[in-house]
């Protein structure tokens, strides 16, 4: 009875420090139009719904382009140039035709409902000159471990004759 409450304490400590994170935000083009993708990867432990919104602040007050925590906001600007693709880990922001006035800091928040954490929010700076374009997807850059990558090529050294 005497170690229970320390125990229970360490516990909640864990699941707060594990909860729902924000672990990179990046931006690059993609497509002809060109296409700005901001890309909102997070880490979430939980099955409660996420909901996101992504601002652009250019002079001083920001504007909303997407939300679901602010859902009555309505961004005539961008009703028709940007939409929002999301996976587990990931919210995407697409803004097509994009343009030097859509230059500036985008900051990306999300908030799970009933979980441990409060708003997560990170910001990024858009300028001209830093914009890469969108790479494809690469093995080496999903976190995957060395022995993984090893057995996935197997068959192609086989085939080679290395074994």
């Amino acid at each position: 009875m005497k170690f229970l409450l320390p125990m229970l304490l360490i516990v909640a400590l864990l699941q707060v420090s594990w909860a729902q994170k924000i672990t990179r935000f990046t931006a690059c083009l993609m497509g002809r139009g060109p296409t700005l993708r901001l890309d909102c990867r997070y880490r979430n432990i939980t099955d409660n719904p996420l909901r996101y919104e992504f601002k652009l602040t250019r002079r001083k007050e920001p504007e909303i382009i997407l939300s679901t925590i602010n859902v009555n906001h309505f961004n005539d600007k961008y009703h028709n140039r940007a939409s929002v693709y999301m996976e587990q880990g990931l919210v995407q922001l697409h803004i097509q035709r994009y343009n030097t006035s859509d230059l500036g800091q985008y900051t990306c928040t999300l908030n799970i409902p009933q979980d441990l954490t409060i708003n997560q929010t990170v910001s990024i700076n858009v300028s001209k000159e830093r914009l890469e374009r969108c790479a494809g997807v690469s093995i080496l850059a999903l976190n995957t471990s060395w022995p993984l990558i090893l057995l996935l090529f197997l068959p192609v050294l086989q085939a080679g004759g290395f074994f």
